[in-house]
């Protein structure tokens, strides 16, 4: 399993994680999700009414419109990107709550300056358990 991303969406998902550091960032990543490519990116605002340093929450509208744009350009729905601030790259338990089968979940651990890790999980359904499996990242 593996998802790929193109070189300037990925820098583009760095510099906006980067950015809204200390909260978390998130947006939804366009792209084939059978071949799980990612072309492009739609950036979100984070509307978690609690705190944003540790969750994040898309409002549905913004959803809405993203599906729309996704549509117009020809592409789908690959997955959402989102920042954990200064703490590592691995989805907690709330990300699986909220997480959507088939969909992948690039999260990127930043600092104020810098993206100190990255990875990516696929959520899955299996017998009516709900999972992360994690996929390879390719850059390309």
């Amino acid at each position: 399993m593996k998802l790929v991303v193109k070189r300037r969406v990925f820098e583009e998902i760095a510099k906006r994680c980067i950015e809204g550091y200390p909260y978390e960032t998130a947006g939804l990543m366009f792209g084939d999700l059978g071949s799980r490519l990612v072309l492009d990116i739609y950036p979100v605002q984070n509307i978690h009414e609690h705190d944003r340093r540790v969750r994040y929450r898309i409002d549905p509208m913004e959803y809405y419109r993203a599906e729309k744009t996704a549509e117009e350009k020809g592409m789908t729905i690959v997955g959402v990107y989102h920042s954990h601030p200064n703490v590592a790259a691995r989805p907690s338990a709330y990300d699986l709550e909220y997480a959507l089968p088939p969909w992948s979940y690039l999260i990127l651990s930043v600092n104020h300056e810098k993206v100190l890790e990255y990875a990516s999980w696929r959520a899955v359904q299996n017998n009516g358990e709900k999972k992360f499996l994690q996929e390879e990242v390719v850059i390309e």
